[in-house]
């Protein structure tokens, strides 16, 4: 396989989460059947849905996530306009 990648913007909104999760459904979809199973394709929307409502909640409400296949794993990044280091919480 070859490098491939997909970006999506998202605003504020009660369905942007669920968006992205769509995005990262579908861009698996795009990849093909052999590209990663289901227990990794279920872990790659589950950190695209916390990292998206985390950017959208803590990063001023707008983000771009961005993802990448390379032939060896998948490469979630998103990405928020707040200028602001994050801090590091208590584990929940």
């Amino acid at each position: 396989m070859t490098t491939m990648s997909a970006e999506r913007r998202a605003l504020h909104s009660l369905s942007a989460a669920a968006g992205a999760r769509q995005a990262a459904r579908a861009f698996r979809e795009s990849l093909g059947q052999l590209a990663f199973g289901p227990e990794q394709a279920g872990t790659v929307v589950l950190v695209v849905s916390e990292l998206v409502t985390n950017a959208l909640r803590h990063g001023g409400g707008a983000c771009t996530l961005c993802l990448t296949a390379h032939p060896s794993c998948v490469e979630v990044a998103v990405e928020d306009p707040s200028t602001r280091i994050p801090r590091r919480g208590p584990p929940t």
